[in-house]
């Protein structure tokens, strides 16, 4: 429930499965929001938005995503200010893709392609991934869709958050 104080929003109440920050709620853990189950890989963000709004949520704001994953202290990394190699899932070797491959006309083939590609940890695996409020796996693991903010060159009203499993910091290593 929110409730707007001063032209403010405040969060009164969050669903058991949210974190409340101010204004706002975000899930605890990536889609589908469950500690220990894999998050979705390759959707895109219609489809995400689709996920949210069959739920009662939506896309998280880019600005909500940065406040969640910074905290309150506005770290550098969710964990903290000095960046830890594997305290998120950001310590894998990157795969390079074929994106010939992942648009294969055949679906099915497409898909177990992307599977072999996907190299995310199920939700809440690494016990330091957490920001300081309890939001699990903003950074590494996989990239999350949100609302920009400002409008940019390209047009599209979404884009990609908090990298995955080997495109953080590490890339091409």
């Amino acid at each position: 429930e929110t409730i707007f104080e001063g032209g403010r929003a405040t969060v009164e109440r969050c669903p058991e499965d949210m974190v409340p920050l101010p204004g706002f709620c975000i899930d605890r853990y990536e889609a589908p929001n469950q500690k220990g189950v894999r998050p979705l890989v390759a959707q895109g963000a219609n489809e995400g938005e689709a996920w949210c709004a069959l739920r009662g949520k939506r896309l998280c704001l880019q600005e909500e995503w940065i406040r969640a994953c910074e905290g309150a202290s506005k770290r550098k990394y969710p964990y903290g200010n000095r960046y830890r190699r594997g305290a998120c899932n950001d310590d894998k070797r990157y795969r390079p893709v074929s994106w010939s491959r992942i648009n294969d006309t055949d679906c099915e083939r497409g898909r177990r392609y992307i599977e072999t590609l996907d190299q995310s940890d199920a939700s809440g695996s690494r016990a330091e991934c957490v920001s300081e409020e309890g939001v699990v796996d903003l950074a590494g693991n996989v990239s999350e869709w949100v609302n920009l903010s400002k409008p940019v060159r390209s047009g599209f009203a979404q884009g990609m958050v908090g990298c995955y499993w080997s495109g953080c910091y590490n890339m091409h290593k």
